[in-house]
């Protein structure tokens, strides 16, 4: 389970947050209460329908605020990106990935409700549409900057297998090891971003040829 240490000099809502976070990525929305999440962040249960009204609120709280956060980052890469180098699809691959799997992306915690989001109910779906479709369409109009002979729609799946790649990535549970009996010490993150985003981008230019033949 995810531990997190809540310190009493946050403010209640943070700490509100970070319970629940925690507890929507160990019991999921539905296994997740209000009292216990309540409990973890050391307030009264009462205070949790005063700033969020309910778990649904709550839910939605934990997923705006993280996503800003790891959006905020993919945005400040991305604008930092020369459309006109040649490396510009690598370097945008790059802003779109690495966030998620550093601090900004919420560690383990997170990870778990952001697999989720991918595959989730019509709650995670319409989460999605609002909180990470304007930076994905960001991220496709850059590609497709880059990208010229290519179609919007082969640009828009290369993007959304990328997501793809990346949920399997931000869930860090050591398969990729396991599958060949590797011991010792897992990659570190560099390491890891920089396997993902060299898959993503020959699987970005494979689709395009595909489309292309």
């Amino acid at each position: 389970m995810e531990q997190r240490k809540l310190t009493e000099s946050q403010p209640a809502r943070d700490r509100i947050l970070d319970a629940a976070e925690i507890g929507f990525a160990n019991d999921g929305f539905s296994g997740a209460g209000m009292k216990a999440i309540a409990l973890q962040a050391g307030v009264a249960q009462g205070l949790l329908h005063y700033h969020f009204e309910n778990k649904e609120g709550l839910y939605a709280a934990v997923i705006a605020r993280r996503s800003g956060i790891i959006n905020a980052d993919r945005r400040d890469r991305l604008a930092k990106v020369d459309l006109t180098h040649p490396d510009a699809v690598p370097q945008i691959m790059t802003a779109l990935l690495a966030p998620p799997l550093g601090p900004e992306g919420g560690g383990r915690a997170y990870a778990r409700i952001f697999t989720g989001l991918a595959v989730g109910e019509s709650r995670d779906a319409a989460l999605v549409v609002e909180h990470y479709d304007p930076t994905a369409k960001e991220f496709i109009a850059a590609l497709q900057t880059v990208c010229p002979h290519a179609s919007a729609q082969a640009v828009s799946w290369g993007y959304n297998m990328a997501i793809g790649a990346l949920v399997a990535a931000v869930a860090r549970n050591g398969r990729p090891e396991r599958l060949i009996g590797a011991t010792g010490a897992p990659p570190d993150m560099d390491a890891v971003v920089a396997r993902l985003v060299a898959y993503c981008v020959a699987g970005l230019h494979g689709v395009i040829a595909a489309e292309q033949q």
